[in-house]
Formats: structure tokens, sequence, C-alpha cells
């Protein structure tokens, strides 16, 4: 294959086997260039990463005219077995920055899919003949489902060994949507609660609990914040607003910049300086601080609910709490993280 023709597009950086550029909507591409034998190359690899181009290519300096980057039939069989499973959490982990405690979950549906899948050519899965069956009356169906539609799409877009025909789980198995845990029980914290709560922290866990109230980020994004996150200067004008913070990776794996108060934003900078952030260790220290202020426990998990609550009932549009909490739909914020709140009241005749 020689040299693709088309429009032209601007190089955003070099890697071993030639650039990367962007495409229309913004998303790095990247593209081999090489001279071989006299004969000038340049054709994309449509990875979108580093680990992906590699493998790429591989297989392009293996056969420079044949290359496809879509991949050729594929005779040998795929099965799901263990070094398959560790090469897939290897990139969640490297690529996707999977969290620790969502790899742990991958890790355990995978195996529990090796035994139902056991033997079968991934390529020949049917839906209706053994993912539905091994499905039925299995806990937690939504991350089994998860799971498995991830692995096939990993095979198809990263490792290009499947095509979309033989991928049972494309555009056919859909992961339900819960029933938001909110609805049957209220998981907002009182501002009374936290207040009194931060009284008992130590210093530091109460820097992380007040980043949270004032962010309403997850426990993870506070995490990867006090490790890897940064301050900006906020540039307009709103009232109340002394700077940003910023998480180096959300779940979308795009930054997460929150405009935060004076005393949030200092509560920020405290926790870049000491640079680690313990899960467990907060958790407990929360809930140890509200036994000692006598009131109900709770988790640092619910400040994202909370925050989103507080401000419907202070009178803040929904539309605008989805964007502060970087959700892609108000809606989002009302099924999940505001369903307790109540609207404000409106003029009516009593």
């Amino acid at each position: 294959m020689g040299e693709s023709k088309g429009k032209s597009q601007d190089y955003v950086e070099t890697w071993e086997g030639g650039f990367v550029r962007t495409d229309a909507k913004g998303r790095k591409v990247y593209v081999i260039r090489r001279m071989i034998n006299g004969k000038s190359y340049k054709v994309s690899t449509r990875a979108g990463n580093a680990r992906a181009a590699m493998e790429q290519l591989k297989r392009f300096e293996a056969d420079p005219e044949g290359y496809n980057p879509a991949g050729a039939p594929h005779e040998a069989p795929i099965y799901l077995d263990a070094p398959l499973a560790e090469e897939f959490l290897i990139w969640n982990r490297d690529v996707k920055k999977n969290s620790r405690e969502w790899l742990e979950k991958q890790q355990r549906y995978l195996a529990w899919w090796a035994d139902q899948l056991k033997g079968l050519d991934l390529r020949k899965v049917s839906l209706v003949d053994h993912i539905k069956p091994a499905l039925k009356g299995a806990g937690n169906g939504p991350h089994r489902i998860a799971v498995l539609k991830s692995v096939y799409s990993w095979l198809r877009k990263e490792k290009h060994l499947l095509t979309v025909n033989e991928d049972p789980t494309f555009q056919t198995l859909v992961v339900p949507q819960a029933r938001p845990e909110q609805w049957k029980r209220v998981k907002v914290i009182p501002r009374e609660h936290y207040l009194l709560a931060r009284e008992h922290l130590a210093p530091h866990w109460r820097d992380g609990m007040d980043v949270q109230a004032g962010t309403g980020w997850h426990v993870t994004e506070l995490i990867r914040f006090a490790k890897e996150g940064s301050v900006e200067p906020y540039r307009g004008d709103a009232e109340g607003v002394s700077g940003v913070l910023v998480c180096p990776q959300t779940k979308s794996g795009e930054p997460l910049r929150t405009a935060v108060s004076a005393e949030v934003l200092e509560a920020g900078k405290r926790l870049l300086e000491r640079g680690t952030f313990g899960r467990e260790k907060y958790g407990m220290a929360v809930i140890s601080a509200c036994k000692a202020a006598g009131i109900p426990s709770f988790t640092p998990g619910r400040f994202r609910h909370s925050v989103a609550t507080w401000a419907i009932e202070k009178g803040a549009d929904p539309a605008s709490v989805a964007a502060f909490l970087n959700h892609k739909s108000p809606s989002t914020t009302r099924r999940f993280y505001a369903t307790h709140a109540v609207p404000a009241k409106i003029p009516t005749l009593r």
C-alpha cells in the first residue's frame, strides 16, 4: 500500500513510526511514514494511542504492501484465556487509566466469562446460544455485560482482530440501566452534618472533604488530583470564584476543571503539597468523625449526590449543575444525583 492521498493535516507530534495528526473531531491518529526500498509510504494506523500504533507498525513492517489497518481475516481462534485477560487489564490500567477498584472488578468478571465461554472462539460466540444463557440468573448483570462489551470493543478497535460482524455484542447487547439506589434511600448529606463532621477531622482529611463539598468530585478524582492535579487561575468574573482545580483525568479521559471558592482553592493547594490521599483511611476518618460528632455516619462517596441536591434546592438550573459535575446531560443529574432535591417554589394562587 503506497502513500495515501487526501487532504493534508497538521502534525501534532512525532512517534517511532512517523507522525501523529488530529482528525476532524480533534482526536489523535497515528500515521506511519516510511521509506522502504526507495518507495515512500504514508498510511494511517487508525490507532489513537501509542500502544496500539506500535502493534500496527509491527504488522506494517512485516508486509508493507499488504498492510491493512483493519487487519486481514484471522484463522487462529481467539480465546478468553489468562494471557488475553491480562493484556486487556494492562491496557485498561495504562491506557484507559481505570481505577484500581474497577480493574479488580473487571478481573473477577473476566474470570467468570472465561468459565462461561471456555473453549469457544470469541469470534464464533453467539448472543443467543452463549451470552444470554450465561447471564440468566447471574447477579450484577450490567457490570458483566459492560466488561464483555469492552473486551470485544478492544479486540476490534485496538487489536484489530475482529470485524464488526464477528462481534456478537455490537449494537445488540445493551448494558441495562440500573434503578438508581438513591431512589430507594436518601443519600444526601445534610449541610449541618457535613459541618459537624469536619470539626472532628484531621486537617488533611478535612481538606479532602472541603474539596469534595466544593466540587462534587468522585473520591477517585480527589485522589488523582492530590497525586497529579494542578491549580489554574480563573479568567472569568463570576462572583465567589477564586481559582480552578484541575483533575488530570476523569472517567471520560479528559481533564476536569472545576471553578472553586477561595476556601476550597486553599484546601486544594494543601492537598497538592502533600501529594497523596488514601481512599480507605479517608473513609474511615469520615465515619469516625461522624461518630464523634454524634450524627448518622456517611461516606465520602455521597458528596457528589449532596452537591447536586444542595445546588438545585438553592435554585440552580439543572443544566448548570450538570455542566459543573461534568455530566453529558441534565437528565443524568436528575436521575442519579439530585433525585431528592425539591425544586424552588413558583408563584401560585395559594
